[in-house]
């Protein structure tokens, strides 16, 4: 009997022991969560709060959904640049420059004082474009059947552009170097084509007539004269 009191007497005493200390542990949890005001009245920040702070909350879902979404980003941008590249690719066919054509040009010969039995064909882009020469240009004295063969050796290291209102040159020749002077016959007209079409232009020959004599031939379409005139 006397042991069950003292038993009895003391779980009140343990009661509120363990009560005391959940209620301890309760504020401080309520501290740490929401953070104590030092003397100042400013609020300081608990250490949970500083944990939640700094580290940050990442979701499944967002990571998932970020992922899909740089990666559509990657294959639209790809797609775009494509498109991009397809687009300047079919500019620059839609662009390219077109061979130049005779009924958009003028054409004249003009006779130099060296090299000897040389004539100088000058060709004028009359258009409002930019266009190229293809070439040389085919010649025929008095409108033979025959052009004047061409010299490979006059061939330029680049095409010849003609942007509007430039021009372009060529050399001819009216007879070999060294040929006999009463072997040749005078020639009172000459027509010039471009490669590639059937229409002939007749242009006048300095003095109305030319000696031709053999070995007549026509060079490469030049941008400069001088280099037209250089064989």
């Amino acid at each position: 009997m006397p042991l069950t009191t003292t038993r009895l007497a003391h779980r009140p005493g343990t009661l509120r022991s363990v009560a005391a200390g959940l209620t301890v542990v309760a504020a401080g949890i309520t501290l740490a969560a929401c953070g104590t005001a030092d003397a100042s009245g400013v609020k300081t920040a608990g250490k949970a709060e500083s944990m939640a702070s700094a580290v940050p909350t990442v979701h499944e879902d967002g990571l998932q959904s970020g992922a899909q979404q740089a990666a559509r980003d990657t294959v639209a941008g790809g797609a775009d640049a494509g498109a991009q590249g397809g687009l300047r690719a079919d500019s620059g066919v839609e662009g390219e420059t077109g061979a130049c054509r005779l009924d958009t040009m003028s054409v004249s010969v003009t006779s130099v004082p060296r090299p000897a039995d040389h004539l100088l064909l000058e060709i004028t882009n009359q258009s409002g474009v930019t266009c190229r020469l293809i070439g040389s240009p085919v010649v025929r004295f008095d409108d033979g059947r025959a052009a004047v063969p061409r010299d490979e050796n006059t061939r330029p290291q680049t095409a010849v552009t003609l942007p509007p209102g430039e021009s372009g040159y060529a050399g001819l020749t009216s007879s070999a170097a060294g040929a006999p002077a009463d072997g040749g016959r005078e020639a009172t007209g000459l027509t010039v084509s471009l490669p590639g079409e059937d229409s002939r232009r007749a242009v006048d020959l300095p003095g109305d007539s030319v000696e031709v004599g053999d070995g007549t031939a026509v060079g490469y379409w030049q941008s400069d004269a001088s280099d037209a005139l250089l064989w």
